[in-house]
């Protein structure tokens, strides 16, 4: 069975809420984060873990004690070092230390203010990582209360992304990531910033841009089958209408929604556009990856009827035409993404977005710049599950993945 980690970030401080550097330095939690600790404590009130990991920083710990009576510190889970950009904004930074922070925001191994060296940081939250698994037994929960740094290291460890940059945005004050690890040791980020339980989400060095929130559909009688889909068209079971309903609560208000236009993505679309009050747009590009002659087979069908071309897929991972005639999942996530991006482009506000499951990986797959071969390093996106992506001029970055609180992992 596999192991899992939720990671969480601590409430807002005080220099969060100022935009300031902070590191290893503690300035008290904000208003607003003191807030934030009756709301995840109330996100955990069913499931108190038994014990939590904490970094040994007081913002941590406080953050930790909220949701365990049993917390272990760890000075391996803390901030990274920033040395004299301790207490500087941004603008600061540049001002006084322009080259370093030039070199720091291109992913140089720099230590920043003369603190921590990022690839000694970087090596620190991955060991500490490793040693919490390998003290798990299979299908154990861990809970680990940290820092945004220190989570965006080792996103970028499980990511493959090691020395390269990321197009993710640092995880909101007290939101929820998930890492797997399966038999086999890989590891997989199944979830990542889940804010879900917070009214108004608190990020720091945000571009200002737009954001994209995309829906799968919900449950359809294809997925219970065990089907591949692709344009094949297959309505919502009772439980994918239900599903809609209950993800509609934690959908955000956006002005325009647009759908794909088979019939499992519409009736979400329906369901989803009822509650915030916006009549879903039919859109072409937004349909699921095309399958070519596998739509409609199950795995093993596909395996036993086309085994030279499944093979190449699924065992030598090149990605070709699914079924001869269908997509590639590059192309799937191409065609998502200029889309998207032509949406973005012809209108005002943030959207919303109802698709499918393939598709959206290999629009995510994309976006955080993995290769074919390594798109397992991100699960199919649940049923229903929210994945939001910021447009902040040229830059796209993923904000949330599989968020869906309303569905059990």
């Amino acid at each position: 069975m596999a192991k899992t980690i939720t990671l969480i970030r601590h409430a807002q401080t005080n220099a969060n809420r100022d935009h300031m550097w902070q590191g290893t330095l503690d300035t008290g939690l904000s208003p607003q984060g003191i807030a934030q600790l009756d709301l995840l404590a109330n996100r955990f009130a069913d499931r108190r873990p038994d014990v939590v990991l904490s970094s040994d920083l007081d913002r941590a710990r406080r953050t930790a004690s909220t949701i365990s009576d049993a917390i272990v510190t760890d000075r391996q889970w803390r901030e990274f070092g920033v040395g004299s950009w301790e207490g500087k904004t941004t603008s600061q930074i540049m001002e006084e230390y322009p080259e370093q922070m030039e070199a720091f925001l291109a992913g140089e191994d720099v230590a920043p203010g003369g603190g921590e060296l990022m690839s000694v940081f970087g090596e620190r939250i991955v060991a500490a990582f490793w040693d919490l698994v390998a003290g798990m037994s299979d299908g154990d929960h861990a809970h680990v209360v940290t820092h945004g740094g220190a989570i965006w290291a080792l996103l970028s460890h499980v990511l493959g992304r090691k020395g390269l940059a990321a197009a993710m945005t640092v995880t909101s004050n007290t939101a929820l990531t998930e890492i797997t690890v399966s038999d086999d040791g890989n590891p997989q980020l199944t979830m990542f910033n889940d804010a879900t339980h917070l009214v108004e989400p608190s990020m720091q060095f945000m571009p200002d841009g737009r954001t994209v929130t995309l829906f799968r559909h919900g449950q359809s009688e294809g997925n219970i089958s065990g089907r591949w889909q692709g344009r094949t068209d297959s309505p919502l079971t009772d439980t994918g209408r239900k599903q809609a309903a209950q993800a509609s609560v934690h959908a955000p208000r956006v002005p325009k929604m647009y759908t794909s236009p088979l019939s499992r993505a519409m009736m979400t679309a329906e369901i989803l556009g009822t509650s915030i009050g916006v009549e879903p747009i039919p859109t072409d590009g937004l349909m699921e990856m095309a399958f070519g002659s596998w739509e409609d087979l199950t795995y093993e069908e596909v395996a036993a009827s086309d085994p030279e071309l499944f093979t190449s897929v699924f065992v030598d991972e090149t990605d070709l035409p699914r079924g001869g005639t269908g997509e590639t999942f590059a192309a799937a996530g191409s065609r998502l993404s200029r889309t998207i991006t032509s949406l973005v482009d012809e209108s005002d506000g943030d959207l919303g977005v109802v698709s499918h499951g393939a598709a959206i990986r290999a629009y995510v797959v994309d976006i955080l710049g993995l290769s074919f071969a390594e798109r397992n390093r991100i699960p199919v996106a649940r049923n229903t599950s929210m994945t939001s992506v910021l447009y902040a001029g040229d830059r796209t970055m993923l904000s949330s993945y599989n968020v869906a609180p309303h569905m059990s992992l």
